[in-house]
């Protein structure tokens, strides 16, 4: 090849090499599914907002966690799927649980980013929040921006969301032990046909939150548990929180978002009671209405991996 050949080549190259460069600044390369955790700037704020004049809540700290899985995006915006919110905070004195999913979607040069989440707050039934295409707010995988219902105006409800991926070390692995059951009928005081026990497998993980003075408490995710009811077994997909501690006897309580087969998410609780078993180790029973009449109630044993 002589040198001119050779010089062409060179720039050739040398500007595809300049295109990749500025294509891979554009669209951050997508990576295996993740747990997300909200971090202590996440905040829920409601009421009124510029430009109205109307009163305004403090805002309450959100804590939990999501899942952020890679999809196909465009040729600037990479796309994300996001999956099992499982959210908390305190609004006049009562725990408020948040679900949903959604889509993130971030790119360009400069970066810009975008939150979308159909969110059920609560009781209340599930709506459409979006942070709109807005200025990246941290370096991906880092995500920091506002997600509202009407874009802050007037009476609004506002998430602000300021999460990272969960450290490995940070994600428990837990395996459903033998003796768990799933159990669907009628318990005292009614009287009527009690369902059979059947015995309940898979696993989940748990993810630290911040510890308060007396409980430890984690997230509850990736719940993939089956129970062996014949005809066909009966698929539960969920996620929650679990917490253990106390001041005099220790004690536990495990809350579940919980899709038993194709039904809607339903929650199952334990209530806080004495722990059966020493921690790692959970012995808990979890139904919808306290194990009293029609019920369905899952007894969870369960160990690290």
């Amino acid at each position: 090849m002589n040198s001119p050949t050779k010089l062409w080549t060179g720039a050739i190259v040398g500007v595809l090499l300049t295109i990749c460069s500025i294509a891979g600044a554009q669209t951050p390369s997508p990576a295996a599914s993740a747990v997300y955790r909200l971090n202590q700037k996440s905040t829920y704020q409601v009421g009124c907002f510029p430009p109205c004049l109307c009163p305004i809540s403090q805002p309450t700290s959100v804590r939990g966690t999501f899942i952020l899985t890679p999809d196909e995006g465009g040729d600037v915006l990479a796309t994300y799927r996001v999956t099992d919110v499982n959210w908390i905070f305190v609004l006049r004195n009562q725990e408020v649980q948040v679900t949903g999913s959604g889509t993130y979607e971030i790119g360009g040069e400069p970066s810009q980013q975008r939150l979308q989440l159909d969110l059920k707050v609560g009781d209340q039934p599930t709506v459409h929040f979006d942070s709109g295409l807005v200025a990246a707010g941290a370096s991906f995988p880092n995500i920091v921006l506002t997600i509202s219902i009407h874009g802050e105006r007037c009476f609004d409800n506002v998430f602000a969301v300021n999460t990272s991926p969960v450290p490995e070390a940070e994600i428990h692995p837990y395996q459903l032990l033998s003796g768990s059951s799933f159990r669907r009928g009628c318990f005292p005081p009614c009287a009527c046909v009690t369902g059979q026990r059947q015995p309940l497998s898979g696993d989940f993980a748990l993810v630290d939150l911040q510890p308060s003075p007396l409980f430890t408490e984690f997230a509850v995710v990736n719940t993939n548990w089956l129970a062996a009811a014949p005809p066909v077994p009966i698929p539960v997909h969920g996620v929650g929180f679990y917490q253990v501690g106390g001041e005099v006897a220790v004690q536990q309580e495990l809350s579940l978002e919980l899709a038993v087969e194709d039904e809607p998410l339903t929650h199952f609780d334990s209530g806080l009671v004495r722990t059966k078993a020493v921690f790692p180790l959970i012995n808990v029973t979890i139904s919808i209405h306290g194990m009293r009449c029609i019920d369905t109630v899952m007894v969870v044993k369960a160990a690290p991996k």
